[in-house]
């Protein structure tokens, strides 16, 4: 369940208006309850926020005093759809008259041009009262029935080992507290502390990430529309019983003029009492019924969307399932291509440094062979200087002195030129060996 705020801006950038300022954009996600320390109403607005409890945009009291007199919004996004959160002002403060009150949250709902997406409902885990027993009566009495289909108990100020185990809590409930969870579809959660589990710990998101799947489940949202023809109801309902107290009261004056007022006013009350009552138990009935055929209808829509997420996470699990053949399959392919790659490289070493060990023995041999011819051919050189020296002093003994130094003369020419061509060659077998 992933989680961001305005627009991916950082925390401590979250706009927050108020009262006639207040900035509603997005489905709404309606804080309601007592304000105060006791509630924890304000503090829940400020985790969801994964802000600090008690230093958010929504301002915690620290006495038992109501802090929340207009409401107050935040926005935020749960995976990747926006909504705002609009702290309320308490339903049941007695610091404020109930009528101010639910005009407030009233004026707040027709703010809401996206609807209302969920009602959180915030109660202290420890003081389940009459107030608490009465909520659902009065939210469909001012919200119209349906509103009771957005609505989300959550218990703050729960003690650790309830907040660590939702079965916990549940073996706390007594019997209103069962059935206020039963008329609204089980729909309950825990608010985390963070004395007990840090922001950061998995219990602690866990609470949170219950709370926000809830709200991202709710189906469709509550209306400015729902809510103008719930008030117009309650209207009707008022000034059609306003009329039949009218018309009874009517006729029991006829009654009494036709008996020659001869019963007291107190029978007077007595029966317009009766009437009332008559009037009312009718009304309940009427309303038991109704509640009946929507908790039925209710009930098959539950069935169905159970269904269908059965269906998709089904689904989801054989894309993944085909993804991740896919990956391993790539991957295996990339393996067998790198090993190919390798042994190429592998062999295209060994070729070369098989050419160039061949190179160098061929190198090695030709020079060895250069080396030999130089060696014979100084050999030879050196056998035709010693054969020419010794028929030079051979013919010396038979010549004359000018003879002898002509010859001398030119034996030490061609020797100079022999050492000149040895030299020669020599410098020339140099180069080449180079």
């Amino acid at each position: 369940m992933s989680q961001t705020f305005d627009n991916g801006e950082e925390q401590s950038n979250i706009r927050f208006t108020e009262g006639v300022r207040m900035d509603v954009g997005n489905p709404v996600i309606l804080l309601v309850g007592k304000t105060g320390k006791c509630a924890g109403k304000s503090t829940l607005g400020n985790l969801l926020l994964t802000q600090p409890h008690d230093e958010g945009p929504f301002y915690v009291s620290a006495d038992m005093e109501s802090v929340t007199q207009v409401c107050g919004t935040a926005a935020m996004s749960i995976d990747g759809i926006k909504y705002n959160i609009v702290d309320t002002p308490g339903i049941f403060d007695t610091q404020k008259v109930t009528d101010d009150v639910l005009k407030e949250i009233a004026n707040a709902v027709k703010k809401c041009a996206y609807g209302v997406k969920a009602i959180l409902f915030v109660f202290e885990a420890r003081r389940f009262t009459d107030e608490q027993k009465n909520v659902l009566e009065g939210i469909r009495r001012f919200l119209g029935e349906e509103a009771i289909n957005y609505i989300i108990a959550v218990f703050s100020h729960a003690t650790k080992t309830q907040i660590r185990d939702r079965n916990v809590m549940r073996q706390a409930w007594n019997s209103p507290v069962r059935s206020f969870i039963q008329d609204i579809d089980n729909r309950w959660g825990i608010a985390p502390n963070s004395d007990y589990f840090p922001p950061d710990d998995p219990v602690h998101k866990a609470r949170l990430g219950e709370i926000m799947a809830f709200i991202s489940g709710m189906r469709g949202v509550y209306t400015t529309d729902q809510l103008e023809k719930s008030r117009k109801e309650q209207e009707e309902i008022r000034r059609q019983g306003e009329e039949e107290e009218k018309k009874i009261k009517q006729e029991y004056e006829e009654k009494l003029k036709e008996t020659a007022k001869k019963e007291s006013e107190k029978a007077y009350n007595q029966k317009i009492e009766d009437l009332r009552k008559e009037f009312r138990a009718k009304q309940e009935e009427e309303e038991k019924l109704r509640r009946k055929e929507k908790e039925d209808a209710d009930e098959q829509f539950r069935k169905s969307i159970e269904s269908i997420q059965t269906e998709n996470r089904m689904q989801r699990e054989q894309d993944e399932d085909l993804r991740r053949k896919e990956r391993e399959a790539a991957e295996e392919r990339h393996m067998k291509s790198l090993e190919m790659m390798r042994q190429d490289h592998k062999e295209q070493q060994e070729r070369a440094e098989t050419m160039l060990n061949q190179r160098i023995q061929e190198e090695e041999r030709r020079r060895e062979r250069d080396e030999e011819a130089r060696r014979e051919e100084r050999k030879q050189a050196e056998e035709d200087y010693r054969s020419r020296i010794e028929e030079v002093e051979k013919n010396l003994k038979n010549r004359e002195n000018n003879e002898t130094t002509r010859l001398m003369k030119e034996l030490q020419d061609r020797e100079k030129k022999a050492n000149l061509d040895f030299a020669k060659q020599i410098e020339d077998l140099k180069k080449r060996t180079r």
